[in-house]
């Protein structure tokens, strides 16, 4: 275990204020005028002068500051200085804090006026980074887990507390330093209050202790949830979670439910009010159902009449019924109150891809597209600062999954590799099977996805209801996926690549090359986002002029810090890309991944008990080893909440700005770029160098919790002393900020 905190200056080696009264000390003296510096100067020179409160014997000037008029430093004792600062022509007299920075040099951190990190834990706790992995194995038994494991996290946190990673061997000076455990609190800029963050997946246990309230919550976190937070559950709650087809439609409409409580609500398992789950779903699907105001903003058919609490989030003493790990360890790192980044974010799951799940086909965006618009005008952050702000709250929405197929891989095919026209009249190559394959595709999906990779989608239904979801403002951030695929972006050499079936022959056009993925309809391209990495497309069909994508696309990262490059570099240390997660200039930025740690909603032997539990919890939770880029979509999605927080009015485009402009690339003496793709061939072997960015040569990002410049985040205080003639320091001084 390693304690990387810097919390105090190291003073080592730093010049120090002698002690004794006898000692000459350096003072530094300012007169009122030039002619008067010049009288006290001579005076200190001479050996006996006869001058009232000026010392007798010679006294050294040891810096006479020629660049001034009326200031020098002198060597004094401490009584020859009191006595010198009653003469009538010196106007102060003072140490020389430069002299001694032992003494007087403030941590850097501490004074200057810079933005202020609040911690959410006020103590120690173990961060753990590959943490299966011996010597960082967590305790296995509630028994054995100590105080720095309460309030355990995942690397996935401090990672992004700063641009470079602190678990490399540049920081540390180790070597396969990857499983440390480093024991320190995070601190974070923001935590997502006043934003509205949605995980859509498949069901969510929400009665996991990362999500309730329990004696060990962390100091920074905030019980309850948006229903209790904003009054209108009346009822007390102690589960931070709440369902958006569920739950929203009460926080939308409250008058319809409170028209006719006794049949309209019910108390939840925790003691939230919320609604009666047939209700719930009826006020989506039938406009007659809803108060006045309401009924015409449409409605949505998609969602599943098995769409139940029992069915899709749990409670305190059983687990969902349509299954329960993967959302519950995407919630986690989203909002989770020790896992996730915006752990007091107004906390919404939607059943979005699971069994009884509310359309994945595009219903999900509708309800979602529906909830953002016609929520009510509550900003709690506003309300906790006492800042006026009668603004909706921005959402985010979390997704960690995408269609795919491996139908790329079909024996005797074409591919077009760079073309220079997509029409059909640039003939393709043809490759036999997958001993032919080209290097550039051959091993698509081979680490991670079973083969697959994915198209772009053509436009559907599900498209056009996804770009209205972009539109209305949500900000959507997806996975990119686990194919190792390069996704280029619109205007890239490789945007293009395509491939199709010999029974076609080699003259096809790129229009009417398409496969199924799960039934819809897809492009053979090979190097272009695909669903819902799309989403919020601004051109249809296949164009590529001016093309960009709202949606937020995001790439993993390896815990291991050892580059395995295409030659088997093992030397380097530096942080990577993990081997299967997609990769190039689509990619917007790339966050944590494999081996992090967050909430399990299974009983299994595989995860490690939760080291909190709570009153009325008959389940045993547990904690899992979580990764793919479903591990990196919610963990950035988490980041980008806590930066809504302080750019209520951000867009897409705005997240993607900061992400390029403030967060930055990466250094390449730290972070593995891989080869230059852009004088590649089809066939350059380089092209399966499974760590490579393949940006052609730029750097990737990596979020992290870079400021932007809001004159609403957090700042430290400024200190200024200025005309201070009878300022004084005496004893030992020191300034914090908390």
């Amino acid at each position: 275990m390693i304690n990387t905190s810097t919390d105090t200056l190291d003073r080592t080696g730093l010049a120090v204020k002698p002690t004794g009264a006898d000692d000459k000390k350096a003072y530094s003296i300012k007169c009122y005028t030039k002619d008067d510096w010049v009288f006290i100067h001579e005076e200190l020179e001479k050996d006996g002068s006869l001058e009232d409160n000026i010392p007798d014997p010679s006294i050294v000037c040891s810096d006479k500051k020629e660049h001034s008029d009326t200031r020098s430093t002198y060597m004094l004792t401490d009584a020859e200085a009191e006595d010198l600062r009653k003469h009538e022509k010196v106007q102060w007299i003072c140490i020389d804090y430069d002299v001694y920075p032992g003494n007087y040099h403030p941590d850097p951190k501490d004074i200057t006026t810079g933005v202020r990190r609040f911690g959410r834990f006020n103590k120690t706790v173990s961060n753990y980074r590959a943490w299966n992995t011996a010597p960082s194995t967590p305790p296995t038994s509630q028994a054995g887990i100590g105080a720095s494991d309460k309030n355990r996290t995942g690397y996935q946190i401090l990672r992004h507390t700063q641009k470079e990673n602190p678990w490399d061997a540049t920081s540390t000076g180790l070597t396969g330093s990857d499983h440390i455990i480093f024991e320190q609190e995070p601190k974070q800029l923001g935590d997502g209050t006043g934003v509205d963050a949605i995980v859509s997946d498949d069901g969510f246990w929400i009665g996991h202790p990362e999500f309730v309230h329990t004696d060990d919550d962390p100091v920074g976190y905030s019980t309850g949830n948006a229903l209790t937070w904003s009054g209108i559950s009346t009822t007390p709650g102690t589960c931070g979670v709440l369902d958006v087809v569920l739950d929203g439609p009460y926080y939308i409409d409250p008058d319809w439910f409170n028209a006719d409580p006794g049949n309209r609500l019910t108390q939840r398992w925790d003691g939230t009010t919320v609604p009666v789950d047939s209700v719930a779903r009826a006020w989506w699907s039938d406009a007659s159902q809803r108060s006045v105001g309401f009924s015409t903003i449409g409605t949505t058919s998609g969602i599943s009449g098995s769409y139940t609490r029992e069915n899709c989030n749990g409670t305190n003493t059983a687990k969902p019924q349509n299954g329960s790990y993967h959302g519950t360890q995407c919630a986690g790192q989203v909002f989770g109150k020790n896992y996730g980044s915006a752990y007091n974010a107004n906390k919404w799951v939607i059943n979005g891809i699971g069994s009884n799940n509310a359309g994945i086909n595009g219903s999900q965006f509708d309800v979602q597209k529906l909830f953002h618009l016609y929520k009510p005008n509550y900003d709690r952050h506003s309300a906790i600062t006492g800042t006026e702000n009668d603004t909706k709250n921005p959402t985010t929405s979390s997704n960690s999954w995408g269609y795919r197929t491996s139908l790329i891989h079909t024996s005797g095919a074409y591919y077009w590799y760079r073309p220079s026209a997509i029409d059909g009249s640039v003939t393709g190559v043809s490759y036999g099977g997958t001993a032919g394959e080209p290097a550039f595709f051959d091993l698509l999906g081979a680490y991670g996805d079973s083969s697959r990779c994915k198209g772009e989608m053509v436009d559907s239904s599900v498209t056009s209801a996804g770009d209205e979801l972009a539109e209305a403002g949500v900000i959507f951030i997806a996975a990119a996926g686990n194919s190792n695929q390069t996704q280029a972006a619109p205007g890239d050499l490789d945007f293009n690549n395509y491939w199709s079936t010999s029974s076609q022959g080699d003259s096809v056009s790129l229009e009417s090359a398409t496969h199924l993925e799960f039934g819809l309809t897809c492009y053979n391209t090979i190097n272009r986002r695909g669903w819902p990495q799309s989403l919020g497309k601004t051109t249809s069909g296949i164009s590529t002029a001016g093309t960009e994508y709202a949606c937020i696309n995001i790439g993993a990262l390896d815990d291991a810090i050892i580059s395995s490059g295409l030659g088997g570099n093992t030397t380097d240390y530096k942080e990577k890309k993990v081997s299967y997660s997609d990769m190039g200039t689509s990619i917007d930025c790339f966050g944590a991944a494999d081996d992090t740690l967050t909430a399990d909603g299974r009983d299994s032997n595989l995860t490690y008990p939760h080291p909190e539990t709570y009153t009325g919890l008959t389940l045993v939770p547990y904690d899992v080893d979580f990764g793919g880029t479903s591990s990196a979509c919610p963990t950035c999605a988490g980041w980008i909440t806590t930066k809504l927080q302080y750019n209520r009015d951000w867009t897409w485009r705005d997240v993607k700005n900061w992400l390029k402009n403030n967060c930055g690339t990466q250094d390449p003496d730290r972070f593995y770029y891989g080869d230059n793709i852009t004088s590649f061939t089809a066939t350059t072997q380089a092209w399966e160098d499974m760590y490579s960015v393949q940006m052609y040569g730029q750097g990737p990002v990596v979020i992290w919790d870079a400021p932007t410049g809001s004159p609403s985040e957090p700042k430290k205080p400024e200190i200024r002393i200025t005309n201070s003639p009878n300022l004084k320091f005496s004893g030992g001084v020191e300034i914090k900020f908390s």
